[in-house]
């Protein structure tokens, strides 16, 4: 086992105090949907906001890069990893605050328990996102959505800390959502808090319209447990024409043949042309990053369309480009 170094071992300590877990080399594959993905310097696990901004301080004062990740469901990791520290913000016991109408959740908490809790409780507002993975926090980072519909909509604010623990109250419009994207993206600042706005709704009818949703998304998408898997790779296709609808990238590679592309232990899944899954133990990020590039390749020749990643990659591959950001 390597030595750890003297700067790890003092964030340990650091973190000991505040009763974070960190983990020196801790191997990403541990922490990501896709179950893969190699060591970083030290992952340190945060689980409230207080924690995650003395964490950014210490880390701010003492010159140690970082990123941050949730769920880590919308993620590729590189083989190598990553040579810096990981903040994962997560939970698995949610921290929800409800006042009539609005509720105020941590970021570390996972979006499809939010979803759950305003359902039971007849709020309407949030129940497209049934079923996907990953925290709130990223959720809103990438403004996720479905059904034509996105987390931006029913936002009203969150609290957000810059990269040396500064934090300040932001309302939604000033975040700069678009499709998959928002401000929070590009400057890298972390969510700690969010407030959502919703309105009353039939609790039964809110529920059994949330089963449906569960349904279809059991049709189409992987059992993780299974097939490791980030979800859709691809963002969809934004119309030229105002007004018009955004056209389902999985349709492109449907028809490009795209089911049937495997590179080593990746492969297209059965069922939905835009989403790749981890097959075999010995599927490598290097894997996905390269059958991913076919598929984008397919369409570029058939339909002359640049597909755009939905899935963030983490770390560098062959065959992207050197001088990248570290997660993009």
């Amino acid at each position: 086992m390597p030595e750890v170094r003297p700067e790890i071992l003092k964030l340990v300590s650091f973190c000991s105090d505040l009763e974070i877990n960190a983990i020196p080399e801790a191997r990403l594959a541990d922490y990501t949907t896709f179950r893969l993905g190699g060591k970083c310097r030290c992952l340190c696990h945060c689980r409230f906001p207080d924690q995650v901004e003395d964490l950014i301080r210490f880390l701010s004062a003492n010159e140690m890069p970082f990123i941050m990740i949730g769920g880590g469901s919308n993620l590729l990791v590189s083989d190598n990893g990553v040579e810096c520290v990981v903040i994962r913000y997560w939970t698995d016991v949610p921290h929800i605050e409800l006042r009539a109408t609005t509720l105020k959740v941590t970021a570390a908490t996972q979006l499809d328990d939010v979803v759950l809790f305003s359902a039971e409780h007849g709020l309407a507002g949030l129940n497209f996102l049934s079923g996907i993975y990953g925290t709130v926090g990223g959720a809103i980072v990438g403004n996720a959505g479905a059904f034509g519909r996105q987390i931006g909509e029913c936002l009203s604010s969150v609290d957000v800390t810059d990269s040396h623990g500064h934090s300040q109250a932001v309302a939604s419009e000033q975040l700069e959502f678009g499709y998959r994207d928002s401000a929070l993206k590009m400057d890298g600042r972390v969510v700690l808090e969010a407030v959502f706005t919703l309105v009353h709704g039939d609790r039964n009818e809110l529920l059994k319209k949330r089963n449906e949703f569960l349904a279809l998304r059991r049709e189409k998408h992987p059992d993780l447990k299974r097939l490791p898997s980030a979800g859709s790779f691809f963002k969809n296709i934004i119309p030229d024409a105002s007004g018009s609808k955004r056209q389902a990238a999985g349709w492109f590679l449907e028809q490009v043949g795209a089911k049937d592309l495997r590179v080593n232990s990746a492969a297209v899944f059965e069922r939905h042309a835009n989403i790749i899954v981890k097959k075999e133990e010995d599927c490598s990020s290097q894997d996905v990053f390269d059958l991913s590039q076919l598929m984008a390749e397919r369409v570029k020749k058939s339909f002359g369309l640049g597909l755009a990643r939905e899935v963030r990659l983490v770390g560098y591959f062959k065959g992207d480009n050197p001088s990248a950001p570290l997660i993009r």
